[in-house]
């Protein structure tokens, strides 16, 4: 069956965005009445019927509407700086959306290569990973924002980097399962000194992810796959 992303299904009969209309009717050829699948990205998935209104509008008659609890019990806020060719950094939101995160922050580090990113670009990596992978809860992506920024903002009690050239331990010593994270990826050349310094000061512990030096984008996967592992996810 077919998935569609809608961010309200509250409704009886639900309008597709011109997108997921376009998708259905011109790409897969979806027929008058066929049974289609919806997802808000907010825990509610329905099933229902497709009514085509014209060439590029439809619009759903739902069925049968349920509510999904959260799929974990501590929340992974992944942060990452943007890599210099974007493709791999669409490809860590993919993966680790597929693999389960609830927040991603693009972070702007003294050595972060990309600053501009498309954000309704890499918006549409996210739902089309939750729909790929059957997940029903869509991770926040953030405005790219630098560590100042960061750190100023509400965080988690656990608070955690990754760190290559300092002192440093195992993830699996300092993770804890039952708490909610925020994790730090740094650029391509870590993070400075300096921001390791004030990471430390702001109740951040450096941690690592093995002993291979890993890319960004492989670093943020490797961690939001260890962390789901880790509580069963």
């Amino acid at each position: 069956m077919h998935i569609f992303y809608l961010p309200d299904l509250s409704a009886a009969v639900v309008g597709l965005s011109e997108e997921e209309a376009g998708h259905a009717l011109r790409v897969l050829r979806l027929a008058e009445g066929e049974q289609v699948a919806l997802v808000d990205g907010k825990g509610t998935t329905a099933i229902g019927h497709l009514r085509i209104l014209g060439k590029s509008d439809a619009n759903v008659q739902i069925t049968e509407r349920k509510i999904h609890a959260p799929e974990r019990a501590a929340r992974i806020h992944m942060a990452c700086a943007p890599t210099k060719q974007i493709d791999r950094f669409e490809w860590m939101l993919e993966k680790c959306t597929e693999i389960g995160v609830d927040r991603i922050t693009p972070l702007l580090t003294l050595r972060t290569e990309r600053a501009h990113l498309r954000m309704d670009r890499l918006q549409k990596v996210l739902v089309s990973a939750m729909k790929q992978s059957q997940r029903v809860w869509l991770p926040t992506l953030d405005e790219p924002m630098t560590i100042q920024r960061l750190i100023s903002g509400p965080l988690p009690e656990q608070r955690l980097f990754g760190w290559c050239l300092g002192e440093h331990e195992p993830i699996k010593r300092l993770y804890n399962k039952e708490q909610d994270v925020v994790m730090l990826i740094g650029p391509e050349g870590d993070f400075t000194e300096d921001e390791a310094t004030l990471l430390r000061e702001c109740a951040f512990l450096a941690t690592s992810l093995g002993h291979a030096r890993l890319r960004a984008e492989t670093a943020a996967v490797a961690a939001c796959t260890w962390m789901n592992f880790a509580q069963g996810t």
